[in-house]
């Protein structure tokens, strides 16, 4: 008798919280916060290293060479800045973390749009190639923010060999 009575109230319970989900309209643009990217600079302070910033530069502008909008979106430029590196040693590898200002600029009137800053980091066993990957976790962040193409990895990949 109690399995009868409670099975249907396990399903409307359970139901109930999906049905507050719903599916975008067809009329609503989903690139309504998206931008039109002109170009990248990355700056950093005097104690970042060079390798970094370049790296950082090159793989940010291939993602923005690379990107196509199908829609008319604002023209931006985007600037990176590099506030802070640090490592981390471990008892195995070390830790390399870097803080990240990003600020979007519209082409048309030079007066800044958004404007946020992030954290990233990437464990290593060795510092041979730490700035190439702090670099690529950067640009991989700004890509993926900015929904931008570009010559990205598989997950599992990244996830393997980072």
């Amino acid at each position: 008798m109690f399995r009868c009575v409670s099975r249907p109230v396990l399903v409307a319970l359970t139901v109930l919280p999906l049905m507050a989900f719903r599916m975008p309209a067809a009329s609503e643009s989903l690139e309504s916060l998206l931008y039109d990217v002109r170009g990248v600079f990355v700056t950093a302070r005097p104690t970042v290293p060079q390798e970094l910033v370049i790296a950082t530069d090159m793989l940010v502008d291939e993602a923005v060479r690379a990107t196509v909008r199908k829609t008319m979106l604002p023209r931006t430029i985007i600037s990176v800045r590099i506030d802070q590196i640090s490592r981390l040693p471990l008892m195995i590898g070390s830790r390399h973390e870097a803080k990240v200002t990003v600020k979007v600029i519209a082409v048309a009137s030079g007066d800044p749009i958004a404007e946020g800053s992030f954290k990233t980091s990437v464990f290593l066993l060795d510092n041979a190639g730490a700035d190439r990957a702090l670099a690529q976790r950067i640009a991989d962040r700004i890509t993926t923010e900015f929904r931008l193409d570009g010559p990205g990895r598989p997950a599992i990949v990244n996830a393997l060999f980072p």
